[in-house]
C-alpha cells in the first residue's frame, strides 16, 4: 500500500517541477501585450527614442544604447518602413525572479521580411514591463 500513496503523490508533485517549478501563472499577459504593440507602433513611426524607452536596464548590460540604436535604425534603412508585425507565438514562462513573455513575430517591411524575437520581463521587484531580450533574423529569400 505505501508504493501506491508514493506513486499518488508523485502524480500531483511532478507536474509542479515540468512546469518551471511555479505554482502560479504568470498574470501580466495584457500589460505584456500591450508593451509589444507600443514597441511595434514606435517601430512602424520610426520613432527610435520611443521604442528605446521601453527597454529595461536588464536588456542594456549586454548592448549599448547607441548600438542598439544603430541596430534599429539600420533596419528603417536596408528594408524600409515597417508595414506589418504578425505574430507567430507567444510563451509565459513564469521564475523564481520574476515572469518572462517571450513573442516571435515575423516583421513585414517594404523591401523585405525578418523575424523578431521579444522577450519581456517583469522582475519581483520591479512593477514595470520592459524589454529585456531581442534578437532579429533575416529570413532567407525564397
Amino acid at each position: 500500500m505505501p508504493l501506491k500513496r508514493l506513486f499518488i503523490a508523485l502524480f500531483f508533485i511532478l507536474p509542479l517541477f515540468v512546469n518551471g517549478c511555479s505554482i502560479y501563472d504568470a498574470s501580466n499577459q495584457v500589460e505584456a501585450d500591450q508593451l509589444v504593440s507600443q514597441y511595434h507602433d514606435a517601430l512602424k513611426a520610426n520613432n527610435l527614442d520611443a521604442v528605446l524607452a521601453l527597454y529595461g536596464p536588464e536588456f542594456f548590460k549586454d548592448h549599448s544604447s547607441t548600438g542598439w540604436r544603430h541596430t534599429l535604425a539600420a533596419l528603417h534603412e536596408r528594408y524600409g518602413s515597417l508595414k506589418q508585425a504578425r505574430k507567430s507565438f507567444m510563451q509565459k514562462d513564469p521564475r523564481y525572479r520574476g515572469d518572462y513573455y517571450i513573442y516571435g513575430y515575423t516583421l513585414v517591411f517594404e523591401n523585405g521580411t525578418i523575424s523578431e524575437v521579444i522577450t519581456v520581463f517583469k522582475g519581483i521587484e520591479n512593477d514595470k514591463l520592459t524589454i529585456a531580450g531581442h534578437v532579429f533574423k533575416a529570413r532567407a529569400a525564397g
